[in-house]
């Protein structure tokens, strides 16, 4: 890398934190809240997992990525993430009145699933005159996979000791096969839910195409990344119950969009640093779905109604 390719770099890096304090102070400032938290996910999503995701991609080459017209598809993307935003503000309302499980969580992931990866994909197959396999390159030998591996581990590792969900599992008391037969299904689910679905869209799709327009692998892992944030915050802002985090039952909008940056948008960085490094569309989702896997084991089993079928005591 040049000189100056690698001092714009650590300018874009200075500037997402730089923006990352001024919410952190902004936020502890009006709303009170607490930076021990925030401070904690820095450190480990925003520069451990980030770090062990350079070092476990050390030997792996990128698979082959072109991006045709960067501006127009970067201003088509962004402009088709603005519609989804309001989508999701005034849209997803609408749902409400689907309350039976597992019906609800179908209806939510073939709207996702639709939203996010078949729209942007049948848009840039059609009118970009791209190939599938060009949009998610995929590589499943062993040695483009060990990334996946060691970082799916890690964090699983993570989640175990600074995630509730093993808190969550122990507390449903469910029988232990039951969670062994349900772990692998919730997996496979969340492979398409965030893995697929988020994936697709905020890296093999937005990071790759901001990266080409501003000459930046850095800038454009970034900038995915902080969108990948903000892109939560309706769901923060009107359903904190369902986004399982402790942002209290009735958040303010900025708290909500202020939490999507200070905390969220960490979780796009290191994910980011695995595609930038791989390109291989297979990594970042396998990975992406373990992260999810215990926080979300729970309700997944109780949305399919395996805690009825198998009792809590």
């Amino acid at each position: 890398m040049e000189t100056s390719d690698l001092t714009r770099s650590w300018a874009y890096v200075a500037a997402y934190f730089g923006l990352w304090v001024a919410v952190l102070l902004l936020l502890k400032g009006f709303y009170g809240f607490a930076v021990g938290e925030a401070i904690a996910a820095l450190i480990i999503l925003g520069l451990a997992l980030p770090a062990l995701s350079l070092f476990s991609t050390r030997s792996v080459r990128a698979l082959p990525y072109v991006v045709v017209r960067p501006f127009s598809e970067s201003a088509f993307l962004l402009s088709y993430l603005a519609v989804i935003a309001v989508i999701l503000v005034w849209g997803f309302g609408g749902l409400s009145h689907i309350t039976s499980e597992p019906a609800h969580t179908i209806v939510v992931l073939a709207l996702k699933v639709a939203m996010f990866v078949v729209i942007p994909a049948v848009a840039l197959l059609v009118f970009g005159g791209y190939k599938l396999r060009e949009l998610a390159p995929v590589s499943l030998t062993w040695s483009a996979l060990k990334p996946a591996l060691w970082m799916s581990f890690a964090v699983l590792l993570m989640q175990m000791v600074l995630g509730r969900g093993l808190q969550d599992i122990h507390r449903a008391h469910l029988p232990a096969w039951v969670i062994v037969a349900a772990a692998p299904l919730a997996f496979v689910w969340l492979v398409i839910e965030v893995g697929v679905v988020e994936e697709f869209f905020f890296r093999t799709l937005l990071q790759e195409r901001l990266a080409a327009v501003l000459h930046s692998p850095a800038a454009g892992l970034l900038l995915a990344a902080l969108l990948f944030g903000l892109v939560h915050a309706p769901g923060l802002y009107l359903r904190p119950a369902a986004t399982q985090e402790a942002i209290g039952l009735h958040p303010r909008l900025m708290l909500a969009v202020g939490y999507s940056i200070v905390l969220t948008s960490l979780a796009g960085l290191f994910i980011g640093v695995l595609w930038m490094r791989t390109k291989n569309f297979a990594v970042v989702v396998l990975v992406h779905a373990a992260g999810d896997l215990l926080p979300y084991l729970v309700p997944w089993v109780k949305a399919f109604h395996l805690a009825i079928a198998f009792p809590c005591r």
